[in-house]
């Protein structure tokens, strides 16, 4: 799964459809970080089957 925050943030997001899915001045990694957050609206996306990748 690809995960992306903005730089100079520490809230990550994973579902490409997410308001806030950063798209551009973004750090990009595969795997779950391990350091900052994850973003409430993927996450609640995601639980409610919502959730692009």
């Amino acid at each position: 799964m690809t995960y992306r925050r903005r730089n100079g943030f520490d809230t990550w997001h994973f579902c490409t459809n997410c308001s806030l899915w950063p798209t551009g001045d973004f750090k990009e990694q595969s795997g779950k970080p391990t350091t900052g957050e994850l973003c409430n609206q993927c996450r609640s996306k995601d639980r409610d089957g919502h959730c692009r990748r």
